[in-house]
């Protein structure tokens, strides 16, 4: 049986995260650690699917608790980057969330690494991961551009490329990280001007295709000296990507 210990972080952004540390049934070695970002909904994700490589893999989750438009906007918060100012604004298409809390999260993942390395010492030289979609793949493009995480590979699922364009170009010029990054991308992805909350039945039409941007991302990172790596899944939409990505940033760590 897998063992799940809960740690508690003091909040942060006016609110509190949920923290999971699952460890593999398998005992002893360094298990590689992959820390996942939504853990409200990738943390089950990964255990309802069964998948054997969780015998041989350490799970870091991160996540919110609370009804469904209390998710959202802490999502817009913490995995958002802060204006080039350094100064929270709001939300690009949902102006009433506030956003721009990524450098605090960086922290609280930060001290999440540490609590969960002293509750499992064998984590200590473990490689470590870091993994999220949408929102959250748009947080770990801004870790990649900060690198003062201890971590050894990125996996970023789709991410929110398009929030307040060009800002995260603009993050990623300075890049100071030499960790290899995973970008996953659904074929069947579309972008919408308008949020999904605001669209209504008519407003999921005529979307723009994300995987040029994603193509165009694997590219820029790549003539910047990191290795990075396009994984395409076809005929995935932006929905599908959350469970498919998931699962595919599980077997990639664990490869």
């Amino acid at each position: 049986m897998s063992r799940v210990i809960t740690l508690t972080l003091p909040p942060a952004g006016g609110h509190e995260h949920r923290v999971q540390l699952r460890l593999p049934t398998e005992s002893g070695g360094q298990p590689p650690l992959l820390c996942l970002l939504d853990g409200q909904w990738t943390l089950p994700l990964l255990e309802q699917s069964g998948h054997p490589a969780l015998e041989r893999c350490a799970v870091l989750a991160l996540g919110y608790d609370g009804d469904p438009e209390h998710i959202r906007r802490c999502r817009a918060l913490d995995y958002t980057p802060p204006a080039p100012d350094g100064q929270p604004w709001h939300d690009p298409r949902v102006p009433h969330w506030q956003a721009g809390g990524a450098a605090a999260m960086l922290e609280q993942l930060r001290l999440a690494l540490n609590l969960c390395r002293q509750a499992e010492p064998r984590l200590v030289q473990s490689p470590t991961s870091l993994y999220g979609h949408s929102y959250a793949g748009l947080f770990v493009l801004y870790a990649l551009s900060q690198g003062t995480l201890p971590l050894d590979r990125y996996l970023c699922a789709s991410p929110s490329l398009w929030w307040h364009d060009p800002l995260i170009w603009s993050l990623l010029d300075g890049i100071a990280s030499p960790a290899p990054i995973d970008i996953l991308a659904g074929a069947g992805e579309f972008w919408y001007p308008v949020s999904a909350q605001a669209a209504g039945p008519e407003g999921r039409r005529n979307g723009i295709p994300t995987l040029p941007a994603m193509q165009h991302l694997q590219r820029t990172l790549h003539d910047r000296g990191l290795d990075a790596r396009l994984h395409i899944l076809p005929q995935a939409g932006h929905g599908q990507m959350l469970t498919q990505a998931t699962l595919r940033a599980l077997e990639l760590v664990t490869a």
